[in-house]
Formats: C-alpha cells, sequence, structure tokens
C-alpha cells in the first residue's frame, strides 16, 4: 500500500523516469529509486521535504478529488499541515544544536504562528506557497559541511518558516517591512534574523525564484492536504502549551498558598530598628557604643 502510494505520482505528473534517476517533474533532487522501489520506500520520519511529506499524507487517489480553491487563512492551515507532516520526530532533546533551534518547543502552535505572520505581514496568500519551494532547497541542500545540514525539527520550523516567508515575501512583493519589523513579529531579535538572512543567503546561493509549474505543483498539493480528513501529525508545540499553561497555574497556586506574612514580628522589628536609631545614651544601649 505504501508503495502504491508513493509511487504513483511519478505518473500522475505526466513524466515518467528520466535517465540519471531523476523524477522530472515532481522534484528535481527526488531520487525514482526512493520513490519507485518498495524496499527502500521512505518512512514517514524519513521524508526529508515538504512537498514529499504531503505526497505521502495525501496519496495520489485523493490528489485531484481533494483539490479545491483555498481562502487565504486555508492556505496558511495547509502550509502549517504540511510542516507538521515534515518535522523530524526522529531527533532527540540533546541534539538540538543548530544556529535555528531554540532552547526549547515554542510555546505557540504552528497554525497561530503562521496565521500571525500573514496577519501581520500583510503579504499575499501565495507567499506562503513560495516559502514551502524555498524551504524544501534548504531541507535538500546538502553543505560541504554536514554539521551544516538542515532538519526541521519541533526546535526550528518556527524560525526557518519565519525566515522562508520573510524572503519569499522580499523576492515577490512590491511592499516589504524591514528586518526589525519582520523580526518584531516573528518574536526574535533582530540581530538574529539578520544572522539567519545572511546563513541563508549563501546556503541558498541566493536562488529565491519559484516556477510557475513548480508553484502550481505546491498548491495542488496544498489544496489536498487542507482536507480535514487527511490526518496530520500531532502538533508538538500545543503540548509544549499546555506544559507551560500547567507549570504557570501550579506557580499561581505555590504564590497564593504561601504564608502570609506576621505582622506582630514585623512590628517588633521595626520597633527595634526605631530604638537603634533614637538619640539616646550609650550606656542604655551599649551595642550602639560598641558600634
Amino acid at each position: 500500500e505504501l508503495f502504491s502510494r508513493l509511487s504513483v505520482p511519478r505518473v500522475d505528473v505526466g513524466q515518467q523516469g528520466t535517465p540519471g534517476g531523476m523524477c522530472k517533474g515532481i522534484d528535481t533532487s527526488l531520487s525514482c529509486d526512493v520513490v519507485g522501489k518498495p524496499s527502500v520506500a521512505p518512512q514517514p520520519h524519513e521524508l526529508k521535504t515538504c512537498l514529499a511529506a504531503m505526497m505521502w499524507a495525501v496519496g495520489p487517489k485523493q490528489l485531484v478529488k481533494r483539490s479545491k480553491s483555498l481562502s487565504g487563512v486555508e492556505l496558511v492551515e495547509a502550509a502549517a499541515r504540511a510542516l507538521l507532516c515534515t518535522i523530524s520526530r526522529k531527533q532527540d532533546a540533546g541534539q538540538h544544536n543548530t544556529m535555528f533551534d531554540s532552547v526549547s518547543v515554542p510555546a505557540i502552535p504552528l497554525s497561530n504562528y503562521l496565521r500571525r505572520l500573514h496577519r501581520d505581514f500583510r503579504c499575499s496568500d501565495s507567499a506562503f506557497v513560495c516559502a514551502l519551494v524555498i524551504l524544501d532547497r534548504i531541507l535538500k541542500t546538502r553543505p560541504d559541511d554536514a554539521r551544516d545540514q538542515v532538519q526541521l525539527t519541533a526546535w526550528n520550523v518556527h524560525r526557518l518558516a519565519l525566515c522562508c516567508v520573510m524572503f519569499a515575501a522580499k523576492f515577490n512583493e512590491d511592499r516589504t517591512w524591514c528586518n526589525s519589523q519582520y523580526a518584531r513579529i516573528g518574536g526574535i531579535d533582530a540581530l538574529e534574523l539578520n544572522g539567519y538572512e545572511r546563513f541563508l543567503f549563501r546556503f541558498l546561493g541566493f536562488r529565491l525564484g519559484v516556477d510557475p509549474e513548480q508553484y502550481q505543483l505546491y498548491l495542488r498539493h496544498l489544496q489536498a492536504i487542507a482536507d480535514v480528513s487527511v490526518t496530520v501529525p500531532e502538533d508538538p508545540s500545543v503540548q509544549a502549551l499546555a506544559e507551560k499553561s500547567v507549570g504557570e497555574k501550579r506557580l499561581a497556586v505555590h504564590r497564593s498558598s504561601g504564608a502570609k506574612p506576621c505582622f506582630k514580628g514585623l512590628a517588633r522589628g521595626v520597633s527595634v530598628l526605631l530604638r537603634l536609631l533614637s538619640p539616646d545614651d550609650d550606656a542604655k544601649y551599649p551595642c550602639r557604643a560598641r558600634c
């Protein structure tokens, strides 16, 4: 069943496997061996790109009949669902040490975060489609240093989504914000965003353009994955938000149930302080004489 779901998209697009083992029309860097052979069919946690994850989640048979026009909010929700399908579930907590990773999983659901970017960036809806294309280029790039390899995880998905939407808006929109405004909207420091921008520009080789055919391919899969009947993984940020809420409630209970101040002891302390400061003879208060 997994083989049939992964192999048919190559035929639906209208292109057979081309020489060199590349599937022309779907993804220029997606090997036909990975798509077509059941012996090496990828598991959900091995799907490195958003397009491959959406293909696996939707399935080729449901792609056409589930495609429909989406509003701006629905398109943003579909982009969030695509990112949830792409997030790697294999990374341990001790491995999130790249420049894009936060200290902990952000306590804001991914759909809410993308809606905030869509509302405050004031960019077109197509910027989120182009952002997924740019993100896939980042995930597929093989740098010389293996430590620079980017893997989408719960710790960095918010920052990478912010950078990719910003790149798409800057490249395609007529009016854009400065980086300090983008950073304020995204909830990070402006210097941090400037560092991300410099690194990713060189990492991508300054390739931010999106072909119309590639745009339509991603849009069709976003229209399909927007269907609520398509199962997507749970958002890790929802669990982080729940844990944060529980911690805040416990802290509030602890503060409210703390020991009340002892007014009798406080009054006694104030009286002793006043006696020490009052002008009186040193014989009555030998302590003052020694001080």
